[in-house]
């Protein structure tokens, strides 16, 4: 009895044995498989960066003042010249009411002073009348010569009078235009206690809180224009030839996987960072989501080289050493690898200039498989190419 159960467990640990030994060398390795297809192959120039709007700006006050007012907030759309904010305006108020005081103070003066040229005028025209007449009369002997020089000099004096207050006038007028400089000053003070926005755009950051003193220099709000949204993306040097503006793109962001925007390349950098080799490169998003943020993780591919009717194999199915490019080719239920030699790389076709054919099946291990490929290794098609 005890021989029978050691014949039992031995021939147990022989079936065990057995059966792993088969698991491991000679089970078929599940893949998937493609037939080689004629079709085109369009290059894609993948490159990493962030949303960004072409133009930020920083609005502040450009008067000292405590904010009494914040009229947006965080996210709100704003058009240019809309009131955003608002500073205590008592002083700046007293400032253009009081200039405005002396505008019209001054203006009264000149109604004066044209009045002084009027008397001036006429007492002249008196002063010379009479003085024509004692010239008369000296001449017939009938009055003496200092009666004759004292009617000059009072036509004389008439004259320096009307020269005076024409001066004044003049003095007067230019007075009037500095008090109303100095009028137009306080009320652009005046107005600029209320700020208003520079552009068409959406509030980024609100800086500042009522209660806050601005000072000129300090920003109140971060306005981005929204009409044109950016994706900056750093791109290798080496595809510095391949790109130039209009090139259509594709931009993935993190908050929408699975979709992708629509992008056109609209500035190419010229400098190139030193140390990761990278150039950075402009992508205009067409249709801007609602929901984006600037400095969003952006992930493109710009649109590249297209190569048209040539052999194309499905980007996963190449393998890639320091050896060279390769597929795995089956044949009879068997793989082989086969070297090949690709063109144009897409982001789901890489082009195959040589080494494979249209008709041709490859395979790929499905998900999962622990075992690696070799050459002569069984398979079995697990599905079609998803």
């Amino acid at each position: 009895m005890r021989r029978w159960r050691s014949a039992v467990v031995a021939l147990l640990a022989v079936a065990a044995l057995v059966t792993a030994i088969w698991m491991l060398v000679f089970k078929p390795v599940p893949v998937f498989e493609h037939k080689v297809e004629i079709g085109d192959v369009v290059e894609h120039i993948p490159g990493t960066g962030s949303v960004e709007y072409r133009r930020i700006v920083s609005p502040g006050f450009e008067v000292t003042g405590r904010i009494t007012r914040v009229l947006v907030d965080q996210g709100d759309l704003v058009t240019a010249g809309q009131e955003l904010a608002r500073i205590d305006d008592e002083v700046y108020t007293a400032e253009e009411t009081a200039a405005r005081d002396q505008v019209e103070l001054v203006r009264a003066s000149l109604d004066r002073l044209r009045a002084d040229i009027q008397r001036a005028e006429a007492q002249q025209i008196g002063a010379m009348a009479h003085a024509r007449r004692q010239e008369d009369a000296f001449k017939s002997n009938t009055i003496p010569r200092d009666v004759l020089d004292q009617a000059t000099e009072r036509a004389a004096v008439a004259d320096a009078d009307v020269e005076r207050a024409k001066a004044s006038l003049v003095e007067g007028e230019r007075h009037l235009a500095a008090t109303i400089r100095t009028h137009e000053v306080a009320q652009a003070r005046l107005q600029r206690t209320i700020l208003r926005s520079p552009l068409d755009g959406i509030v980024l950051a609100r800086l500042m809180e009522p209660g806050d003193v601005a000072v000129p220099g300090g920003a109140a709000l971060r306005i981005g224009d929204n009409t044109a949204v950016w994706a900056s993306v750093w791109v290798d040097e080496t595809f510095l030839s391949q790109l130039q503006p209009g090139q259509k793109a594709t931009i993935s962001l993190r908050s929408t996987p699975g979709s992708a925007l629509d992008a056109e390349v609209v500035r190419v950098g010229r400098e190139v960072d030193r140390e990761t080799r990278e150039l950075l490169v402009d992508l205009r998003i067409i249709k801007v989501p609602e929901q984006l943020a600037v400095g969003q993780r952006a992930d493109a591919m710009i649109h590249g080289r297209t190569s048209t009717g040539v052999t194309r194999v499905p980007s996963e199915y190449l393998v890639m050493s320091s050896d060279g490019a390769f597929v795995w080719v089956v044949q009879g239920g068997k793989i082989e690898l086969r070297t090949i030699e690709p063109g144009i790389r897409g982001r789901d076709w890489v082009e195959v200039t040589h080494g494979l054919a249209s008709g041709d099946s490859i395979a790929r291990p499905t998900p999962g498989v622990r075992k690696e490929l070799q050459d002569g290794v069984r398979i079995t098609v697990q599905e079609p190419t998803p």
